[in-house]
């Protein structure tokens, strides 16, 4: 697979995309110094994937996009496609931005970089080091390290990969190893916590047995108040409905009676107004006529004044004087009128202020009504789109129902084509099973010859399995007795005082550990001898010589003091067992001290224990239950327990353990090794056997794996066919929740249609009651018109007599004034004098017109009177009767406004009720009754879990009756037990009656039971059973990972032991044949000489560094760097062509090797390349000529602009057909010379310019 194109665009000192195509042969890159030719070389490596900058030459990222120039700006990003290929293609491309980001893709699709050298590693292309030599490193392979020549030959081996592999392997076998070690800690943690949840899920199973019947009975408690607060309800309703009845008749009449009321009041308003007006008109001539007068006698007065003359002047003045009195008269009786008219327009104003208000009041009712009809109309709006919603829910329902139908005659359809499939792919299984039938005969004759050795091998196996085994198991077992002892000693530490836990000088020790003592009575002496087992003993005469001083400590001094001794009646006595210091055993030389010890009596029970206590006083007492009665009547009952000497008897016991232990272990060792090597022995001849059989079972391998391939086809016709059966059953199942939906949306719809008839009727009702609030409100503003006019013609008057005081008081002045030009009157002559004659007789006539009308006015008036006191006569009598209605209407009322409290009452509680009932019950009344009426509430007996069940073991009731004890329940135990009843089946008790065959105070009773009972609960873990299962279902599945774990460390060691073998195998055949290969190359480029390649530790041939050893002809040459830069060259190229030979390698690409080569080892290098360039592709980097010579195409680099590499190539023909045979082109006449090349034959690379 070599390189046929490399595009590169931003990358480097390529700003624009540039195309080069390679071919198979020698590709020459030629061009002056600095101009990019290494550019391309970097460019190949980046796009396959080179992971160190350095290998690109470049110390960050942004160093491979193009930095731009005078003319041109820096790019953003950097991007190359490579394709390689000979039969099938590979387009490799890399991109990179200057953010840091940067995206693999191979043939056009998202990879990661590791996905693109596996894909490498599958056509033979390794890491750069094996197919790229650098500029300047060619001279420095055969200088390298040891390790760096290895990785080479390993890349020839194709052992890189198995290297690769087993280091993943040996990094997750660490792994897994460290991870056993972290689950085993968690596995004895979850156990503990498994164990003490399981002790909490069976006190939570009574306590929710009991939550359950409380909550059962609280139902029915709920439900039978709701019952009674119906009943009261009902009975409330009804009466409330009467009352509503009668305040409407009163209402009516009262109604009816005001509207006869205002009619009256109009009629009277109307004749009042009537009244006034003729008033009005009778005081109008009345002033007239008195002005009238006044005028005549005036004039007559001046007409005398006139005739008189001067003589009457006085006579004139004492008239006018009289008239000044008159019109003051006048003014105090207008004066008067003008006050009662205020007083009037006062009460008038009071009036219109209260109807003005009752008028506002009408018009809030008015407005409330409105807004009340106003939600009415808002909510019908609202029901009829919800209606409108449903009713498109419905349709759609129908839609989609339609919609199942076409999708099940699809799914019939995909069935029938898939049970085709099936049974074409069981055909084509069935002749497969046939040829695989007929191969595993032959592979059985085959492996008649293994059957010895395997029986051997296997029984030797099944032998070294059980000595291993049984090496584990005392492994195992020293390791928890290890463990065991160590805990020992730690509760040994815990039960001593803290203080006394450090040896003391001149102290024996431990008394606990000073004495033997039975292991079955040993509870006994932790109990009797409890702070001498926790104290450290001295001998009586070495205390005194090292007193102790400092810290407080516990200690025991033994001396030879002798004891009392016990009467032998009492050891005689019956249910006497012995004495308690008869059952130990001491040190040599100790046995005299134990005497100063406290004795105690072993007897039988705890009344036997009295009874001799009271028989033989001043001795201890013990029973072997752990009763213990002191001499001084101390009884100290059921305090039997592990203690120090305890702790020290299992100590010794597991010491002895040990040793014996120990004593197996070593011949397991022995007969384990010898078993070993037998084994190793079998299975060199076993695996030589089996070799024999690899290609029968490569050829199974291939039957079984399309086999298997036909299987999984088998499986996937299989699960889509399950996939098909379970969308038709849930299609079924949606199709009828659907039928539901559309059937719950169609009842949905008709209870909205009810509803929504119900608001039509309550708008009808509220319109009318608006109208009728409209006419009230009509008739108050007529009222309040009518009132307002009143006001208007009051103030009118008020104006009139204002405006008539006004006028008097302007005569009074004119009168004053004409006092004083009385004389000039005087002279006015006679015309004056007719005049006034004139005057005054027409005054006359005028008055006695307005005197006649006065009086037909004031006999109207006196008509008019008679007819306004009659008409108040019947308006007084109306509002009496119209107070009585009123007086009716307001009991019926109140008698309303009691019921409806007590309706408010009734469904208060009701209220109360349903919010106490969702807090306990989570339900409201309406569920609750459902479930009751139909039967559903009733408890039924709960099932734990079959888990819960198995579990429920004697130990487990014990913990439940610990986590749920109460006052008494020990006392009612023991009368049970007498009754011949057991404990546990009276706690557990008899099923439970049903709540609704209890009465109310039956049902009241249970129920304070079950809620005191509840209260003496301790705390109570409720997601105990859940937290059990799931620790459980926790625990199993650390056990199954841990034994996931270990067969994966055995899966892995095993893997890593094979790949050590086939790595083995595989680099020491490509040493060999690369140093054979190496030593011939050697040989021809030098002409002679000796070279090899070997092994620094042949020993481990897996880590060993290799070594070449190269002597030139007549050179004895002892350390490589002595050699000169042309002979290591020639050296490096002997190898790296030794390394080709062995495995070719697609494509190789030199930058400037042959630099350091004169002209002969040149043309020999040359020649070599010439040799294999039929299977390795050459890219070389040169400045020689006659390297150019040997090329097939050349491509040469500018740089015509700052920093941007411009390409060229040549293709070079040749001269003679052989040349053209070898190279793959056509001869070319034209003798091959590249100094004569014409500029038509050099072509540009294509590019194409496209913005970054």
């Amino acid at each position: 697979m070599f390189i046929k194109k490399l595009e590169v665009q931003g990358f480097k000192s390529f700003p624009d995309r540039t195309k080069i195509l390679f071919h198979p042969g020698i590709t020459a890159i030629v061009g002056p110094n600095g101009t990019g030719k290494s550019n391309i070389v970097d460019g190949i490596l980046w796009v396959l994937g080179g992971l160190r900058l350095k290998s690109v030459r470049g110390d960050r990222t942004k160093d491979f996009i193009f930095n731009g120039n005078t003319k041109r700006p820096p790019l953003s990003m950097a991007d190359g496609v490579i394709t390689l290929g000979n039969e099938e293609e590979l387009v490799i491309s890399h991109r990179v931005f200057r953010s840091g980001e940067s995206e693999y893709r191979l043939n056009g699709k998202a990879v990661r970089l590791k996905d693109i050298q596996d894909e490498l590693w599958k056509h033979s292309i390794g890491e750069k080091e094996y197919f790229v030599i650098e500029q300047g490193a060619i001279g420095s392979f055969v200088t390298s390290k040891p390790q760096e020549k290895r990785v080479l030959i390993e890349e020839a081996a194709g052992t890189a990969y198995y290297k690769d592999k087993k280091r993943q392997a040996q990094s997750k076998l660490e792994s897994s190893e460290q991870n056993l070690i972290r689950l085993e800690d968690i596995i004895i943690e979850v156990e503990k916590s498994k164990n003490s949840l399981y002790r909490q899920a069976l006190a939570a199973a009574r306590f929710r047995r009991l939550r359950e019947r409380q909550r059962e009975l609280t139902a029915h408690h709920f439900y039978r108040r709701m019952r009674q607060l119906e009943t009261a309800l009902e009975q409330v309703q009804k009466e409330l409905q009467e009352a509503e009845a009668r305040e409407q008749m009163a209402l009516a009449a009262v109604r009816e009676e005001e509207k006869n009321l205002a009619q009256k009041r109009k009629e009277l308003w109307e004749l009042e107004k009537r009244f006034k007006d003729r008033q009005e008109r009778a005081f109008s001539l009345k002033s007239q006529l008195s002005r009238l007068e006044g005028e005549i006698e005036r004039e007559s007065k001046r007409l005398e004044y006139l005739e008189t003359s001067k003589q009457k002047a006085e006579a004139d003045r004492q008239e006018l004087q009289n008239e000044i009195k008159v019109l003051e008269e006048e003014k105090a009786g207008i004066v008067s009128r003008l006050a009662e008219l205020e007083k009037q327009l006062e009460t008038t104003t009071v009036q219109v202020e209260e109807k003005r208000q009752s008028l506002e009041e009408s018009r809030k009712l008015v407005s409330t009504e409105e807004n009340l009809l106003t939600e009415l109309r808002r909510s019908q709006m609202h029901k009829i789109q919800e209606a409108t919603e449903i009713r498109n829910n419905f349709y759609r329902l129908e839609k989609e129902l339609e919609l199942f139908l076409k999708q099940a005659e699809k799914l019939a359809r995909e069935k029938e084509d898939y049970l085709a499939q099936k049974q074409q792919t069981e055909t084509r299984l069935s002749s497969l099973k046939e040829e695989l039938d007929r191969v595993l005969e032959e592979k059985d004759r085959q492996q008649e010859n293994l059957s010895g050795l395997a029986v051997n091998l296997e029984q030797l196996s099944q032998k070294l399995a059980g000595l291993e085994a049984e090496l584990a198991r005392v492994n195992r077992r020293l390791e928890e007795t290890g463990h065991q002892l160590q805990a020992l000693e730690k509760i040994a530490e815990v039960e001593r005082d803290s203080a006394d836990r450090n040896p003391i000088p001149g102290a024996l020790g431990w008394f606990s550990e000073l004495v033997e003592i039975p292991e079955s009575e040993a509870p006994l002496f932790d109990l009797f001898w409890k702070e001498e087992a926790r104290a450290q003993a001295f001998l009586l005469e070495n205390f005194k010589q090292h007193l102790p001083a400092g810290d407080r400590r516990t200690l025991l001094l033994l001396s030879e003091r002798v004891g009392g001794s016990l009467p032998d009646s009492l050891l005689q006595a019956e249910g006497v067992l012995g004495l308690l210091k008869q059952k130990i055993r001491t040190r040599p030389g100790l046995e005299k001290y134990t005497s100063s010890l406290p004795e105690a009596v072993i007897v039988r029970d705890l009344l036997t224990a009295v009874s001799l206590w009271e028989k033989y006083p001043g001795f201890n007492f013990i029973t072997v239950e752990g009763d213990l009665l002191y001499a001084s009547g101390l009884l100290k009952t059921g305090q039997k327990k592990e203690g120090l000497f305890s702790l020290s008897q299992e100590k010794k016991k597991l010491l002895q353990e040990s040793e014996k232990l120990e004593a197996e272990k070593k011949p397991l060792l022995e007969e384990i090794e010898t078993a070993s090597r037998e084994k190793a022995e079998l299975e060199k001849n076993l695996e030589e056997t089996r070799n024999r059989l690899l290609a029968a079972e490569r050829q199974i391998s291939d039957l079984e794996r399309e086999q298997k391939f036909i299987n999984q086809e088998l499986q996937k016709i299989g699960t889509a066919l399950e996939i098909l059966a379970k969308e038709e059953r849930i299609q079924a199942e949606e199709k009828a929740a659907l039928e539901q939906q559309k059937e719950a949306a169609r009842s949905e719809l008709q209870r909205m249609e009810t509803e929504l008839e119900e608001i039509r009727k309550k708008i009808k009702q509220r319109e009318e009651a608006l109208s009728r609030l409209q006419e009230n409100q009509k008739a108050e503003e007529e009222k309040a018109y009518q009132l307002r006019s009143e006001f208007h013609l009051l103030q009118e008057k008020i104006n009139g007599t204002r405006s008539a005081l006004q006028s008097l008081e302007k005569r009074g002045q004119a009168i004053t004034t004409k006092l004083g030009i009385l004389e000039m009157e005087v002279y006015t002559g006679q015309e004056e004098k007719e005049r006034l004659g004139q005057l005054i007789e027409e005054l006359k006539q005028k008055s006695v017109q307005l005197e006649a009308e006065a009086r037909r006015e004031e006999e109207g008036l006196l008509d008019q009177d008679s007819q306004v006191l009659g008409l108040q006569k019947q308006l007084d009598e109306m509002e009496a009767r119209l107070k009585e209605l009123r007086e009716k209407e307001e009991q019926s009322r109140q008698d309303k406004t009691r019921l409806e409290i007590r309706r408010a009452e009734v469904e208060r509680d009701r209220v109360n009720l349903e919010e106490t009932c969702w807090q306990e019950l989570k339900k409201n009344l309406l569920e609750l009754k459902q479930e009751i009426e139909t039967g559903s509430q009733e408890a039924q007996p709960g099932a734990e879990s079959e888990e819960l069940a198995r579990a429920l073991t004697e130990e487990g009731e014990e913990a439940e009756e610990e986590a749920a004890e109460k006052p008494g329940e020990k006392e009612e135990d023991k009368a049970a037990e007498k009754a011949g009843e057991k404990p546990r089946e009276r706690r557990r008790g008899k099923p439970p009656v049903p709540a609704r065959e209890l009465s109310d105070e039956e049902l009241e009773k249970e129920l304070e039971t079950i809620r005191d009972t509840l209260q003496r609960y301790r705390q109570v873990n409720m997601m105990a059973e859940e937290e059990y299962l799931e620790q459980k279902k926790r625990y199993d599945f650390l056990i199954q990972q841990r034994q996931d774990l270990r067969d994966s460390i055995n899966s892995t060691q095993e893997a890593i032991k094979k790949i050590d073998e086939e790595s083995k195998t595989q680099f020491l055949k490509a040493l060999e044949e690369v140093n054979k290969n190496f030593q011939e190359i050697f040989a021809l480029l030098f002409r002679g000489g000796t070279a090899e390649v070997k092994l620094l530790e042949p020993e481990n041939p897996l880590e060993s560094g290799v070594e070449i050893v190269a002597q030139p002809p007549g050179k004895r040459v002892q350390n490589l760097t002595l050699l000169s830069g042309g002979e290591k060259s020639l050296t490096s190229l002997a190898f790296l062509f030794a390394l080709f030979r062995y495995k070719p390698s697609p494509f190789c690409i030199l930058d400037e090797v042959d630099a350091a080569l004169d002209e002969v080892n040149l043309g020999r290098f040359l020649n070599l390349m010439k040799a294999i360039k039929h299977q390795t592709q050459f890219i070389i980097i040169t400045h020689n000529y006659k390297t150019m010579e040997v090329a097939d195409y050349i491509y040469g680099t500018t740089m015509e602009e700052p920093n941007v590499t411009r390409v060229y190539s040549v293709k070079m023909e040749r001269k003679d057909s052989a040349l053209a045979e070898e190279a793959g082109t056509e001869a070319d006449p034209a003798p091959k010379t590249l100094p004569t090349t014409s500029e038509d034959e050099i072509e540009p690379i294509e590019e194409a310019k496209e913005e970054s």
